[in-house]
């Protein structure tokens, strides 16, 4: 199975479905695809006032599949390949409207990206967040990432994640300040269609205004000098090990170059 996301329209609700069970809802390059497609028409369609983007099958999203990191070769892919996902995480932050997270189970790598971008985040006491890449991969984050998740989860806690590679629990996530609201598997519907029936409520040009003071405070991050990182990282005789380490569920032996 290769995955796909789901795309259903109910009234002014769009939701997008990452579908891909079997590998915890790693994404490979056509759902990236698909998912920036889809939040590009929704940024030109007036009549969606909300979209929700959630994970199937008891998973949120893995991050980007390790057979498609197999394709990084050189320093120059890694750049095409952060501007690449830079391009899909653009257009969920171009969104005018408020964009909903819901998170049962694994959140981590670029998973936790796209919650990190949503507006809001609901989650069930399963959910676990994170990127462990430093312990794994071996690649790295954008800017707009990074800050991001500093505004999320703090700094310090942000850095303890990215550093030694540890999940956070839903209960901490909270309680940081990442996961808006808590709630148990049964009540996570309920919880949603309450958020959905509060937004429908509020004034839309209010709600696209916050979105565009928002977009516009994220585009200044978009200056910060990138490429010489990416190429030095996904360039480096580390990250191809970190693959390799992966696919042949192996620890990697980083040797720092």
């Amino acid at each position: 199975m290769s995955g796909e996301v789901d795309v259903a329209r109910t009234d002014d609700i769009l939701t997008l479905t990452i579908a891909r069970p079997e590998k915890r809802n790693a994404l490979t390059a056509a759902m990236y695809d698909t998912l920036e497609q889809a939040c590009r028409e929704a940024a030109a369609d007036r009549g969606v006032r909300v979209v929700v983007l959630r994970g199937a099958g008891g998973a949120f999203a893995g991050g980007t599949d390790i057979g498609d990191l197999q394709q990084i070769r050189t320093g120059a892919d890694g750049v095409a390949y952060e501007a690449r996902m830079r391009a899909v995480q653009q257009a969920l932050l171009d969104l005018r409207v408020p964009v909903i997270a819901v998170v049962d189970g694994v959140c981590v790598g670029g998973g936790l990206v796209l919650a990190a971008l949503s507006d809001l985040v609901l989650a069930t006491p399963a959910a676990r967040f994170g990127s462990p890449i430093a312990r794994t991969l071996g690649n790295t984050l954008s800017a707009t990432s990074m800050a991001r998740l500093q505004q999320c989860f703090g700094r310090r806690r942000t850095s303890e994640m990215l550093l030694t590679g540890r999940l956070v629990g839903a209960e901490e996530a909270t309680h940081a300040g990442f996961v808006t609201r808590l709630c148990e598997a049964d009540e996570l519907e309920s919880a949603l269609e309450e958020m959905l029936a509060a937004i429908r409520s509020a004034a839309p040009l209010s709600l696209a205004s916050f979105k565009e003071l928002e977009r516009r405070i994220d585009a200044a991050l978009a200056t910060v000098e990138v490429e010489d990182v990416y190429r030095q990282i996904y360039g480096s005789r580390d990250f191809r090990e970190g693959v390799e380490a992966f696919l042949a569920r192996r620890p990697a032996d980083f040797e720092g170059h």
